[in-house]
């Protein structure tokens, strides 16, 4: 079972995206967060399998949450969920230390199959 925490702003997102994944049955949704400030907490205490986390979001941005998960945890995988294509925002997650990084536009058997593969130490790059 992959063990994900999910953290994005978005509720009717982190919503659906859950919703989705329970159908699935080697993913496990344990907890999700609605800020980054949030998600830092909860990933250094529960250390899921996988962190997957949205790059624009209030109180602190997903790329500094990833550093900041990366610099007290450094085995931790995270999977950037975005709207965002443009170099500008997917260039500074892996620098951060993002494992790999997924469109929020994918159908959501990309996203989960993304899930699989970066839990496995896949990079995975959705470039559409």
């Amino acid at each position: 079972m992959i063990r994900v925490l999910f953290v994005d702003d978005h509720e009717m997102v982190r919503i659906g995206v859950t919703t989705f994944l329970k159908t699935q049955k080697d993913i496990e949704v344990i907890a999700e967060a609605s800020n980054g400030e949030d998600g830092v907490k909860l990933a250094l205490e529960l250390r899921p399998d996988l962190i997957l986390m949205d790059i624009v979001m209030d109180k602190m941005d997903g790329i500094e949450a990833t550093k900041r998960i990366i610099a007290a945890w450094p085995e931790a995988k995270i999977l950037m969920v975005t709207s965002f294509v443009d170099d500008d925002k997917v260039y500074p997650a892996l620098e951060a230390g993002a494992t790999s990084y997924v469109l929020k536009t994918s159908k959501a058997s990309d996203i989960a199959d993304a899930i699989r593969r970066t839990a496995r130490g896949d990079l995975f790059l959705n470039k559409k």
